[in-house]
């Protein structure tokens, strides 16, 4: 592992070794000598052997060499880089033309270095690292499978078992971190993600591996890579199991080291299969063939041979290694054809560097290594392993894998994958004679035995619960309390949120730990935003309540599915018309009030005329006749008219009027109704539109994010907004307005609207809500809880479950209750004031000429008691004796109040206050004071010298400027004596340019790796304590392992590569900040302003891929991403022209931020190539790391065309704080420098990099350290040879000197010194600054404690950390063309290409979205929503709509989407529903439409029948009104009969009266007056009882007759799916999928139906029960088929949108539009063009479906009619039975011979008889009186004198009482 620092020594070699000494051998030589270094006792490494030697031995016992022999050498690496790589160099002193291996990866990167420089091919069997690339490593051939294709198969197998997130437990090493990172990348093309990454150091103990897995399990991921090395990863297993991690609901998929374990040692023993069941792990593929087959017969034969006592099973790599040995030799043999010979020459430059004992001047270079490196590239051949080619990257063609199961003793294959068809159960091989399907419904793998012996796939994830609850974060209301709160006193939270979260967790098929913790103070409401963002710093792991859903938030955060919708709206205060005291003549204009009265005087006039003359009630004196008219005529107003009308003009009359008055009664009623009753309100605040126009303040919910929306979005000055903290303040400032102070409006969301005004009827929303969201649940991003709650808020909105939730805490009466609400519906005093003034008035006045009456009466009547009050008499007695006149009843009253008064006690209500004082007594605790320790400095100082390195490009920019400040640290540590007692300080400096090829701002460091590595070498030659540099990363990955091996501290100021870890690289020290903290800044600038996705534009060696797998961790982290991955050639290579096809690639892509991270040289060329492609331009994003900030402070001026190509750059510089040392320094700089460069900060850095060495070697010394080496035994081994590696030796005091450094605490020219646990400098920081001009500007500061600010770091040391959203500041920016405004960050890359949009072609519901027959034009609802929604964009986008569909029936929508992913559409316009299985695969926009499942089914209504004028009331309740009628009847009866003639007389007559009475009381035309109290009060309590029958009936019969009554025996989705019935539903929707799936109901009862017509045909045939379809197709349905409706309610929650491509910007931008299009109104304009229709097509309809029919009442037009026929024929009976009695008298008088007249005579003198009935009778009755005696006459006498004589009686005792009470007759 060691080998890793060769790595930046491939690079350098430029063929110059013309100079050298060459040795030539014959063109076919005997032999041909090869080495090969692995590790012999490994895995891997003992197979290889066997297959190694067996490949020679075959290959030199064939003719494939022509008669040449392959000489192979083999070096056992012993698991050492360091070993390696002196290996690799002594094969370099030999005549060795290829390298087989090295093993590992990490070697790999290593030796590959040494393989470049001296052109000695290196072909590795096992080294998969994908890093591995041909540009840097042109001399490194892989001969087996990259680990790219591996981690791509796993990323594949992830996404088809539908996980998102994994976990990643890997060796922290090149071969570990860059497989994960290939993995990482793999799965975010599949959107999912690695959520922890879990590093181990090869050096890992069991304790370690524990601390490791313990954390794993603490995560929510079940889904576990184990991506390592065998030996470690069984003990990984063997913990694991120990922990349980290896039960159910784990997945645990390793890399193919399991493979090659199981199939190297198989059987493994019991105890290790037992720790790896369930595990899924890959191997190579290897297609079967006949040498293969023969190959594996031989190999027990083989190992046997080499290893009798520990023979072991051939693995895949032991095929591959045998497969490379041939390929060497053909390649070997293509060589000799082609003319090549086997040569060597030395190279010059390492004769320049002979001095030494190690004597590395003797290495050769292979001159004919490039032909040998073409020949084996270009071979094909058949190997064991299946076709050996290449392909142009130098990868082996058709990558593919097995995909294994273990299970029991052994294993299982599931499946395969293969780079050409993804997962198959078909061997690849077969595949490839087909053409490649990757669709969804190819991929295909047997089942699984999963961990814990399940068969049914896990979830992947789980709680980890562990003992630790999730800490869930609710807000800490002050205000509207209902929907969440805290029980003040207790721990207990409640509310409506609380209990859908409950209800909703309720649901889960789990278990789920959880700790509700109030945030906020309790005084005031928190802030939304802050709560939400405590999320992303792990402080809270969810936070519920009523957290709106607002683009903001969605961020940084995941919601579940809303609960509840809450769109921001305006409320006003608005004025009710207040009704006046004369409200009551309003429902009238005066007119109408005139006219109507002077119909009433005209009516009354006409009826007197018409009836005067005959009718005796309208005639008399005419004083009489006048009141007459008068009164009658208004009577009539109240039907109270006791005159009868006996002509037949005046009853017509009367009629007309009576009909005319009915319709004024009715009209005045109903209009003074509406006016008194209806609330009528009006506000000058029409909307939020009206609002904005306005200057008045507006009102919003403190902590709501409201106030963030009117300011940022609708542009309102803060000024204007004004925070309200709870109802009461709504109200108050609404109240007040703005004139006294408070507010115009409040804004603020629905749900507390509702609330708020439940209770303040005052006010009202105005205006539409003119946002959309709701509220829903936070988690942690990509948290699979977020979407398994979304399922239960779903299931409980299903279930009905949400909406009982709601009632229980939302659901109130209109005015906070009902009480409240009749209060208002009330009529009030001061609406009728002016009538009961009038009545009052009247009443006065009665009374005044009442009393005065009486006074009158009582003077005349009394007058000894008027006397006796002028002799003194009692006035009380005398007011007694008036009143007792007046009524003895109230003079009873006025004795009993007095009494009450007199008896009444007054009594004092006392209280005692007592107030309890606490004391609290305040006990300080005296702390005990700090010791100081005395630290005794050793006096022991001995003269001589401290000896450190440097190795640097002194020709590039940094290295010149450390030079010059080395220089000067060592000149000031030296002239201080007290730093070091008296030793000097001495600085060893090597320049490691020496190619000169480097301009004067080239700072490449990836130069001569050869001599660079000697020069390290040679360091550890001589007593050298410390070294300086290397200035690049690659170089430090190289050099740490000769620092670790020989323990020599490597310190680095430059070589901040993230991946330099303390785990592999335990001597190596970063002294400036890490990348990790500079690509964190650079991911949260790209969060700050908005932007989603990056480009990164890097040179491809270590120092550039580890910083963007850097940069690309910490904009996943803010759910950002780098989109393109553009990789550039080495530095020393690179060339304009590279640059140009990358930046014209770059330039096609969507991105427009572009993050550039290479070196000065390369970058200052990559921006002139910009300027000049146009990418410098606005538009256009440039953010580079610290490379152009370098630039800028060290060069100045800069050319101008390099000014030019720069401008409005974004760059970072890292901080150093401003101190007086730093200030003294810069001003020394000039004079130090000599003007030739400016300081930049790692001169800072280096200064204190040699200030941290000296402090540490005077703690050393001070320690009793002693500066000694010793030599490396295990160099000492390594003898033969001319190298001499053994005079490199160990320094002895290397780890207590590392250790004093890590200890340091000191003050340099760059701030504090102080190193963390991680051994990361404190307090990273880093300036931002802007391009400007020739110079820049600083726009801010970043800082690893609270992000971007506009404010120092230092200062914000202070106080406490705030990464709050609103804290992230910078100053404005200068973008590039010199704009401020900043870019959107992306553009539509159409090169003259139209999007391809998809929609679907509909052959029903046409209006929402259909072609027009014969055109290619597209319309309909979804397509006017789009164009208004684009329209709005702030950038053309050119498109063209494809419709998709054969014409004949709606087109699938599933497929429709899913050409999203197969790049035919690069969008999905129309109809289409958000749901989960498509959102998996495209991106939407937000809803423009509501739209989830109803059901449809035929109803039938209630018919009316001719009996239903009897349902209002029952049978028993008819039979009650009749008996209680007759009851009434006769207790009046009863009451009155005594003393009421009207109830007197014969006993049939007052039967009838009584029957007569009580029924007429029915219609109040009771005629008969009572005379008796009781009576009186039996009749007024029957008559309000009739009242409320009589209402009661009308009422409910109205509601019978009038109202639909629909019925329907399927209720809603539930009855439905109990039921065995067919199911309709629409052709092309996700119904079909949806009730199958997600419902379970059979297919066979699923009936597809493809329109409105089918619809209707088979709801009313029956052959389908109902209709399960969208609500906006059911809604467009039922408008014009009223004989069905919507049974139960909506089923699912959903939406359509617009379906974009995975993480496509424009779905973002049109989710804008489509909220700006509601906000203003143009959404709901085009729903009412096109989808707006009355109900069941016209009103007419519906006005006949409202009307009463005559089927309705024929029976009682019957009964009427048989009442009317009865009466008449009786009438008529007794008519003939009068006449007939008075015909024969008529007959008598009659001459006989008349009595023969015909029948005509006969009948028209009945019919005369009949018409002149009452003149006849009376004459008649004359006649009897006069004819007949004075028998009736002396009747009558006797009754009148009778009748005289009793009034006589009763007025002589009328006398007797007055004179009794001392009155007077008037």
């Amino acid at each position: 592992m060691n080998l890793v620092w060769f790595l930046p020594l491939l690079v350098f070699y430029c063929g110059v070794f013309s100079n050298g000494v060459s040795t030539n051998f014959s063109s076919r030589p005997a032999v041909v000598s090869v080495g090969a270094i692995f590790t012999f006792d490994s895995i891997i490494g003992k197979v290889a052997k066997v297959a190694m030697e067996t490949a020679v031995e075959d290959v030199n016992n064939s003719t494939v060499l022509g008669g040449t022999k392959l000489n192979l050498t083999m070096q056992d690496a012993n698991y050492s880089g360091f070993l390696g790589i002196v290996e690799a160099l002594q094969f370099m002193e030999t005549d060795t033309v290829a390298i087989i291996g090295p093993q590992s990866s990490v070697m790999s990167h290593v030796i590959s270095h040494v393989a470049n420089e001296l052109q000695v091919p290196l072909l590795s069997f096992a080294a998969t690292d994908p890093t591995l690339s041909s540009l840097q490593y042109p001399f490194f051939v892989r001969t087996t499978q990259n680990d790219l294709f591996q981690m791509a198969a796993i990323a594949e197998m992830i996404d088809y078992y539908n996980w998102r997130e994994v976990i990643a437990i890997f060796i922290d090493d090149d071969f570990g971190r860059n497989g994960v990172t290939a993995l990482g990348d793999k799965l975010a093309e599949r959107r999912c993600k690695i959520s922890y990454k879990a590093a181990m150091n090869l050096k890992v103990s069991r304790d370690d591996i524990t601390d490791v897995l313990v954390k794993v399990a603490l995560m929510e991921s079940r889904v576990l890579v184990l991506h390592t090395y065998p030996e470690l990863g069984l003990e990984v297993f063997d913990v694991a199991n120990y922990l349980g991690m290896m039960g159910p609901g784990y997945v645990w998929i390793a890399t193919n080291w399991l493979s090659t374990l199981i199939d190297t040692n198989s059987p493994l023993p019991s105890e290790t299969m037992n720790l790896i069941q369930g595990v899924l792990t890959l191997r190579m593929y290897t297609p079967d063939s006949a040498p293969k087959r023969n190959f594996i017969s031989r190999w027990r034969n083989l190992t046997s041979k080499r290893m009798a006592d520990d023979p072991f099973g051939l693995s895949t790599y032991g095929l591959y290694t045998y497969d490379t040995v041939w390929l060497l030799a053909h390649a070997i043999s293509s060589f000799f054809d082609r003319g090549g010979t086997i040569s060597f020459s030395n190279d010059s430059r390492l004769e320049d560097i002979r001095r030494g004992s190690m004597h590395l001047e003797v290495m050769s270079i292979f001159n004919g290594g490039k032909l040998l490196l073409k020949s084996i590239l270009q071979s094909s051949l058949t190997g064991l392993t299946g076709r050996i080619q290449f392909t142009s990257d130098g990868s082996l063609i058709h990558p593919a894998y097995d995909v294994i199961n273990v299970i029991g003793t052994g294993y299982r294959r599931i499946g395969y994958w293969s780079n050409y068809s993804g997962l198959s159960v078909v061997p690849p091989d077969v595949l490839y004679t087909k053409p490649p399907n990757r669709s969804i419904a190819n991929q295909q793998l047997y089942s699984v035995i999963w961990p814990g012996q399940s068969l049914d796939r896990p979830r992947g994830w789980v709680f980890p619960n562990n003992g630790r609850q999730l800490r869930i974060g609710v807000p800490n209301r002050v205000s509207y309390r209902e929907f969440v709160s805290q029980v003040r006193g207790t721990d207990m939270i409640k509310g409506y949120c609380i209990d859908v979260f409950t209800a909703a967790l309720n649901l889960l098929p789990y278990g789920v730990p959880y700790k509700l913790i109030p945030y906020g103070d309790g005084h005031k409401n928190p802030s939304y935003n802050e709560l939400v963002q405590l999320i992303t710093t792990d402080f809270f792991d969810a936070v519920i309540g009523d957290i709106a859903i607002v683009t903001d938030r969605t961020r940084i955060a995941d919601f579940t599915q809303p609960y509840i919708e809450s769109g921001l709206v305006v409320v006003a205060p608005v004025r009710k018309l207040n009704s006046s005291a004369w409200a009551f003549l309003r429902p009238f204009t005066p007119l109408m009030w005139c006219v109507t009265g002077v119909f009433f005087l005209l009516v009354g006039a006409v009826v007197w005329i018409l009836e005067h003359r005959m009718n005796d009630e309208f005639r008399g004196p005419p004083k009489k006749q006048a009141i007459t008219i008068l009164w009658f005529s208004f009577s009539t107003l109240f039907f109270a008219h006791r005159e009868n009308t006996v002509s037949t003009l005046g009853r017509l009359v009367l009629i007309v009027w009576l009909f005319v008055v009915l319709i004024i009664n009715s009209s005045y009623t109903a209009s003074l109704t509406s006016i008194l009753t209806v609330q009528q309100l009006s506000s000058p605040i029409k909307g939020i539109e009206s609002l904005l126009m306005t200057n008045e303040p507006i009102g919003f919910q403190q902590g709501s994010f409201a106030e963030n929306y009117l300011s940022v979005e609708l542009n309102i000055p803060k000024s204007r907004l004004v925070p309200l903290g709870s109802p009461e303040e709504y109200a108050r400032a609404l109240k007040e307005g703005p004139k006294k102070g408070g507010v115009a409006a409040v804004v603020d969301e629905r749900a507390y609207i509702e609330l708020f005004l439940s209770s303040h009827c005052e006010f009202t929303i105005v205006g539409q809500e003119f946002t959309k969201n709701g509220w829903g649940f936070a988690f942690p991003r990509d948290s699979p809880l977020a979407v398994e709650m979304s399922t239960a808020i779903l299931t409980l909105s299903e279930s009905g479950d949400l909406q009982r939730i709601h009632d229980k805490w939302l659901m109130r009466s209109a005015c906070s209750s009902q009480g409240a609400k009749l209060e208002m519906d009330r009529l009030h005093l001061r609406s009728f004031w002016g009538l009961f003034l009038i009545c009052g008035i009247a009443c006065f006045i009665a009374l005044l000429i009442y009393f005065l009456l009486m006074v009158r009466q009582f003077s005349r009547h009394f007058p000894e008691v008027s006397d006796s009050s002028v002799q003194g008499g009692s006035r009380s007695a005398r007011l007694q004796t008036f009143l007792w006149f007046v009524d003895k009843k109230e003079q009873e009253i006025k004795n009993r109040s007095k009494r009450r008064q007199l008896e009444g006690s007054s009594y004092v209500n006392e209280s005692e206050d007592g107030s309890n004082r606490r004391q609290m007594e305040v006990g300080f605790d005296d702390s005990s004071k700090l010791k100081r320790a005395s630290l005794m400095r050793m006096e022991y100082y001995r003269s001589g010298v401290v000896d450190i390195g440097a190795i640097f490009t002194f020709g590039s920019i940094n290295g010149r400027v450390a030079k010059i400040a080395m220089k000067a640290a060592v000149d000031d540590v030296n002239s201080n004596t007290s730093v070091l007692g008296g030793r000097r300080l001495e600085i060893t400096m090597h320049d490691s340019n020496y190619s000169g090829l480097l301009s004067i701002v080239g700072d490449s460091l990836i130069l001569v790796p050869i001599p660079l590595l000697i020069t390290a070498l040679q360091y550890m030659e001589s007593d050298t304590v410390a070294i300086i540099g290397p200035q690049n990363s690659g170089m430090a990955h190289i050099l740490s392992h000769v620092a670790n091996e020989l323990q020599v501290p490597l310190l680095s100021f430059t070589a901040l590569d993230p991946t330099l870890s303390a785990l592999q690289y335990p001597f190596f020290v970063q002294t400036a900040p890490n990348d990790l903290f500079q690509m964190t800044a650079i991911a949260e600038m790209v969060s700050y302003y908005g932007w989603r996705e990056v480009i990164v534009v890097f040179t491809d060696d270590d120092h550039g891929r580890n910083g963007i797998a850097a940069l690309g961790d910490k904009l996943a982290e803010r759910r950002c991403k780098i989109s393109y991955k553009a990789a550039l050639p080495p530095d020393s290579v690179v060339t304009r022209g590279d640059i140009t096809d990358i930046l014209v690639k770059v330039e096609m892509m969507e991105s427009r931020v572009i993050v550039l991270h290479t070196y000065s040289k390369t970058g200052l060329l990559v921006f002139d190539v910009a300027h000049n492609l146009g990418m410098m331009e606005s538009g256009f994003v440039w953010i580079t790391t610290t490379w152009l900030s370098t630039v800028l402070d060290s060069i100045s001026p800069l050319p101008l065309l390099t000014v030019n190509s720069i401008q409005g750059v974004l760059t970072l510089r890292p901080h150093t704080p401003d101190s007086e040392r730093r200030r003294a320094f810069f001003s020394r700089w000039n004079q130090l420098s000599g003007g030739s460069i400016g300081l930049n900060p790692y001169g800072l850095y280096a200064y204190d990099t040699v200030w941290m060495i000296a402090h540490a070697v005077r703690k050393f010394f001070d320690d009793g350290g002693n500066i000694s080496f010793s030599n490396d035994s295990r160099l000492s081994d390594l003898v033969g040879g001319t190298l001499n590696f053994d005079a490199m030796s160990i320094f002895d005091g290397g780890k207590q000197v590392l250790n004093n450094i890590l200890q340091i605490n000191m003050a340099g020219l760059t701030g504090q010194i102080q190193f963390n646990s991680d051994r990361s400098l404190i307090h990273p920081a880093y300036d931002v600054i802007n391009v400007i001009g020739s110079r820049f500007k600083q726009i801010g500061y970043w800082s690893n404690y609270s992000g971007l600010s506009v404010l120092p770091p230092e200062i914000l040391y202070a106080k406490p950390p705030n990464r709050s959203a609103s804290n992230q500041q910078l100053y404005s920016v200068v973008w590039p063309g010199g704009t401020r405004k900043k870019p959107r960050g992306w553009v539509f890359i159409n090169n003259g290409k139209q999007l391809r949009i998809g929609v679907p072609n509909r052959v029903s519901y046409r209006e929402f979205v259909s072609q027009v027959r014969g055109t290619n034009i597209i319309e309909g609802y979804c397509i006017d929503v789009f164009l208004a929604a684009i329209n709005l964009l702030p950038y053309g986008v050119p498109y063209r709509f494809v419709p998709y569909g054969d014409s004949f029936k709606n087109p699938s929508y599933t497929e429709l989407v899913n050409l999203i992913t197969s790049n035919v559409f690069d969008a999905v316009v129309g109809d289409i529903a958000i749901i989960s299985n498509r959102t998996k695969i495209v991106d939407f926009t937000q809803p423009y439409i509501e739209s989830g499942l109803v059901v449809v089914a035929p109803v039938r209504k209630l018919k009316s029948r001719a009996w239903d004028f009897l349902r209002p009331f029952t049978p028993m309740m008819w039979c009650v009104i009749g008996v209680f009628f007759l009851l009434v009847g006769v207790v009046i009866w009863i009451l009155e009969h005594k003393t009421n003639d009207e109830f007197r007389g014969p006993p049939k007559k007052q039967i009838v009266t009584i029957l007569w009475f009580s029924f007429s009381t029915l219609f109040f035309a009771h005629r008969e007056n009572t005379v008796s109290t009781l009576g009186r009060f039996v009749l007024i309590v029957w008559l309000f009882v009739v009242l409320i029958i009589n209402s009661s009936y009308t009422a409910s019969l109205t509601s019978i007759l009038t109202v639909q009554q629909l019925a329907s025996p399927i209720k809603g989705i539930e009855s439905l799916i109990t039921s065995n019935e067919l199911i309709g539903f629409q052709v092309g929707s996700f119904a079909e999928n949806y009730l199958s799936e997600e419902l379970n109901i059979p297919k066979s009862r699923l009936v597809a139906l493809g329109s409105p017509e089918e619809y209707v045909i088979a709801l009313k045939r029956g052959t389908v029960a109902a209709v399960v379809d969208e609500q906006p197709y059911v809604e467009l349905f039922l408008s014009g088929h009223c004989k069905f409706s919507i049974v139960g309610q909506e089923f699912t929650k959903s939406g359509w949108g617009f379906a974009f491509p995975r993480d496509s910007p424009l779905a973002i931008d049109m989710s804008t539009a489509i909220l700006k299009i509601s906000e203003n109104g143009d959404l709901r304009k085009i729903h009412d063009k096109w989808l707006s229709r009355k109900s069941c097509s016209s009103e007419s309809t519906k006005l006949e479906s409202d009307r009463l029919h005559f089927q309705s009442f024929w029976v009682l037009f019957l009964i009427s009619g048989i009442s009317c026929i009865l009466a008449l024929l009786i009438y008529f009976v007794l008519m003939v039975r009068q006449f007939s009695q008075q015909l024969p008298e008529e007959e008598e008088e009659t001459d006989p011979s008349s009595r023969g007249e015909s029948w005509s005579t006969r009948l028209n003198t009945f019919v005369s008889f009949v018409n002149d009935k009452e003149k006849e009778s009376v004459s008649k009755s004359k006649r009897k009186i006069m004819v007949k005696s004075s028998n009736v006459n002396g009747k009558e006498d006797e009754v009148r004198s009778r009748y005289k004589r009793r009034q006589m009686e009763i007025s002589s005792d009328s006398d007797n009482c007055d004179i009794r009470l001392g009155l007077t007759p008037n």
